[in-house]
């Protein structure tokens, strides 16, 4: 990642944290005694790194900034989670065989980070998707309440290959509803809102 997108992470939390908390100017101590700073460093199938993300105390809530460059071609939506990593079975972490299917890809990270039992869209997991531009570059910064950085280290980001529907697909025989083509469809978007395959993932420290 360049130096730039470093800074624009670093500048992010600082602004969203004097924003929310006026305590962003006295660095690391005024964070961790609100719940700490978190922090991801994403990589892709091949172990590049391909990112960063930043996870800051700010009041009652977190905020997240987050900078990705992924190869051009790859520009538009793409799905953005934590992940819970939490079922030893089908592994720990971040791990992909670039040799073996994308779909195999990072399945160690488990399912989306769901303490609630909430189906998605209501995952504490849950993030905005993140837009990449056509030479591939990333960037966001938003606040959520739904964890704190000291709740989700040892958990995971990911990010996706496709759009993230959110689970918004409103199902019914109406003219401006969709016709459920198969069960195994919906329960994917109540899964996982659909966004596909995982091209990058980042253990939380």
């Amino acid at each position: 990642m360049s130096d730039r997108f470093t800074q624009a992470a670093a500048l992010g939390v600082i602004a969203l944290t004097s924003m929310l908390w006026g305590s962003a100017a006295e660095g690391t101590e005024g964070s961790e005694a609100l719940g700490g700073v978190a922090w991801a460093e994403l990589h892709d199938a091949t172990g590049a790194s391909v990112g960063t993300v930043v996870f800051t105390a700010a009041g009652d809530s977190t905020a997240v900034v987050v900078t990705a460059r992924l190869p051009a071609g790859t520009d538009g939506i793409h799905g953005f989670h934590v992940h819970a990593n939490n079922n030893p079975a089908n592994g720990d972490g971040c791990i992909a065989d670039p040799a073996q299917p994308a779909n195999t890809h990072f399945v160690s990270a488990d399912g989306h980070y769901n303490p609630g039992g909430g189906t998605h869209g209501a995952h504490a997991g849950d993030m905005p998707a993140l837009f990449f531009t056509q030479d591939g570059k990333a960037a966001m910064t938003f606040v959520t309440d739904r964890f704190t950085p000291a709740e989700i280290k040892g958990k995971a980001v990911i990010i996706h290959a496709a759009p993230d529907n959110y689970g918004n697909v409103p199902v019914g025989m109406a003219a401006n509803q969709y016709t459920p083509n198969s069960p195994d469809a919906t329960t994917l978007t109540e899964n996982t809102g659909n966004a596909g395959n995982r091209i990058a993932c980042a253990v939380i420290h």
